[in-house]
């Protein structure tokens, strides 16, 4: 294992970097249960491997790996098993040791091949509308479910499903299965909601939400 740090502590370096080089606390905690806060973020701060800001004063660390931070987990991909480690981290360091090697094969830096995710949004009856107002050409125009998704990419599945099964059951938009059932594509079916067991794939909203 390079560098002074214990197993830990490049734990949370690696987990950074399977994020691209940067993550929130919150998409830590998500991903793998951990957090870098207290003192293990400020000894890797001063340490120079990791930077860290908030948004606000009590919102989570948004946290990025120096230059310095990522040739240590690159050192770390290409160094392989330590030998005092559990057997889960030796397999997992072997791991990345022969996919470090493909990699340099390749000329290939391990963090050019890594896109940072990107949060997914909740959905809101604002963005909702936008989005169909910008698919309609006119208010109660019927829009597939395909292309509304499409507009809405980076909101999430299950909050927007959500809210539009609300508005559908309130009236205040409504959802009607695709009468041509030869016409519905795969992508059709995968952005449907389901309504009294019914696939719906059309929604028209009357009027601004």
């Amino acid at each position: 294992m390079p560098s002074e740090l214990n197993q830990d502590q490049l734990d949370k370096l690696i987990a950074l970097a399977s994020f691209g080089g940067s993550a929130s606390n919150t998409q830590l905690k998500q991903r793998y249960q951990i957090t870098i806060v207290g003192t293990p973020r400020t000894t890797l701060e001063a340490s120079g491997y990791i930077s860290s800001s908030r948004k606000s004063g009590n919102a989570p660390f948004d946290l990025e790996l120096t230059e310095e931070g990522r040739e240590l987990c690159r050192a770390a991909f290409r160094t392989g098993p330590d030998s005092t480690a559990s057997r889960g981290h030796r397999i997992g360091q072997g791991m990345f040791q022969r996919l470090a090697e493909i990699l340099s094969a390749n000329n290939l830096d391990v963090f050019d091949q890594l896109t940072p995710p990107t949060e997914s949004k909740p959905a809101t009856k604002e963005g909702l509308s936008t989005a169909y107002f910008a698919l309609a050409s006119k208010p109660g125009e019927w829009v597939s479910l395909t292309d509304l998704r499409q507009k809405l990419d980076g909101v999430e599945r299950d909050s927007l499903d959500r809210l539009i099964h609300d508005l559908h059951i309130a009236e205040d938009v409504t959802l009607i299965p695709e009468e041509n059932r030869r016409s519905i594509t795969i992508e059709d079916h995968a952005a449907a909601i389901s309504i009294g067991g019914e696939d719906r794939h059309l929604i028209a909203i009357g009027r601004p939400l």
